[in-house]
């Protein structure tokens, strides 16, 4: 059943002066108040700031500042302090995702669009020898330390920390690379039989369609050929299985990122509000701050925002940082996306991407409530002690799914906003089927 919420009475406390006939036109802004306070009845504590708060920008090295550049972060040693470090692969993972490869021929793959990523060595195939290097995204970088189809080992790669102290790491050896500010549009390799770069001639194929194994993960399987002009170049055509080289690609989730959720009832008939409307996943996304040398400018330091992309769940045009998320998901603006919605789109990827603010600013403090959210051109404000449109949680908290209101799941969330209190409010749930 759809409740409905009559908005005129707010309009009387800006009536003062004006005849019993005539009616301030409200505005978006004082309506969404209006219609937020009813749902969580009464009025916003004013020491609310929805959660939130600067956040501490990546700096791990001795000058203060994030060492990676763009295209591949060679430094295994430190890893593991920032940004959650895939673990080794089994050979027995190894071996059923190899197995997999070479029994499906010309499989249907799928799309991810990451720019910070790991690859790891799965499986060196026939002509892996020829595979000179891999490359990945439309500029080619080059992912140091893959070559000839296979990778050299990392030794030592930092897992992470075993206490607060940042030299007290967890250490291991693995066949992995850390690609930052680099893409995954595009992967390909460079062939040694007639110099030529080939990037049409790969899959990337989730785990889950694979073996219960290696769920959660995706591969990316290269097919092989060799065209060259020269005579005496060996002539190689395609067979269609992507068993010639395999690797694992992972995205990279950094540490200090913190959770947004967003809700776009600002665009709506806010005359006309259905409860079950209060679900706040029309954008969910995670935010980390980082500093990082620019070798595209003579390697100075830059700060940057990492966006982390969950869900779209909503059907009008949204835009977070200035990129519209359902375009960045490959969909139309009217899917929703991993919100379990009818009709909507379910179980793509994370989308992960940038903002570059310029060259370092060590005066400048770093908050996820200045990366601008827009619903058909609104800006989504999070202003303490308002109604809001966003709120900050922990980046492990789960979001709602479609039509589900929140207050049924998060029960505190009510208290929180009349109280604040208790700040942890996401951390009491209830109905956890409620959640995607």
């Amino acid at each position: 059943m759809k409740k409905y919420f009559l908005m005129g009475f707010v309009a009387l406390a800006f009536t003062a002066c004006v005849s019993d006939k005539e009616v301030t036109p409200q505005t978006k802004e004082q309506k969404y108040a209006a219609a937020f306070e009813n749902f969580v009845g009464g009025q916003v504590n004013e020491n609310v700031n929805w959660g939130f708060n600067d956040q501490q920008i990546a700096t791990f090295d001795a000058d203060g500042k994030f060492t990676g550049m763009r295209g591949v972060n060679a430094n295994g040693n430190e890893w593991g302090i920032y940004v959650d470090v895939p673990q080794p692969l089994t050979e027995a993972q190894k071996k059923v995702v190899t197995d997999w490869f070479k029994a499906n021929k010309n499989p249907e793959g799928i799309a991810v669009n990451w720019s910070d990523f790991f690859v790891q060595q799965v499986y060196e195939g026939e002509w892996g020898t020829n595979m000179n290097y891999l490359y990945c995204g439309s500029d080619t970088d080059h992912t140091f330390n893959f070559n000839a189809g296979n990778a050299g080992v990392y030794d030592p790669v930092c897992y992470g920390l075993n206490s607060s102290d940042i030299n007290d790491r967890i250490y291991g050896k693995d066949q992995i690379e850390f690609m930052v500010n680099s893409s995954t549009e595009y992967f390909g390799f460079h062939n040694s039989f007639d110099s030529n770069f080939y990037k049409d001639n790969y899959v990337i194929i989730p785990g889950d369609i694979i073996d219960e194994s290696v769920a959660g993960m995706f591969f990316v399987g290269f097919d092989f050929e060799a065209h060259g002009e020269d005579a005496n170049t060996q002539q190689v055509e395609r067979d269609y299985y992507f068993d010639n080289w395999i690797v694992k690609i992972t995205p990279g989730m950094y540490k200090n990122r913190e959770r947004v959720m967003a809700e776009d009832l600002i665009d709506s008939d806010l005359d006309k509000v259905d409860i079950s409307d209060w679900d706040f996943n029309d954008a969910v996304f995670d935010v980390a701050f980082l500093r990082q040398t620019d070798v595209n400018d003579n390697y100075q330091e830059h700060d940057y925002a990492i966006i982390t992309l969950w869900a779209a769940g909503g059907t009008k045009s949204l835009t977070v940082a200035g990129k519209e998320v359902h375009e960045l998901f490959g969909q139309p603006v009217s899917k929703m996306i991993n919100t379990n919605a009818a009709n909507g789109v379910d179980g793509l990827p994370q989308v992960i991407f940038r903002i570059d603010y310029g060259r370092a600013n060590y005066n400048k403090t770093f908050n996820a409530n200045d990366i601008p959210v827009k619903v058909e051109g609104i800006e989504l404000e999070a202003k303490k002690g308002k109604a809001t449109q966003k709120f900050e949680v922990p980046k492990d908290t789960r979001w709602m799914k479609e039509r589900k209101i929140i207050t049924g799941t998060y029960t505190q969330f009510k208290a929180y906003v009349l109280d604040n209190s208790p700040l942890d409010w996401y951390a009491t749930v209830e109905n956890t089927e409620n959640l995607y």
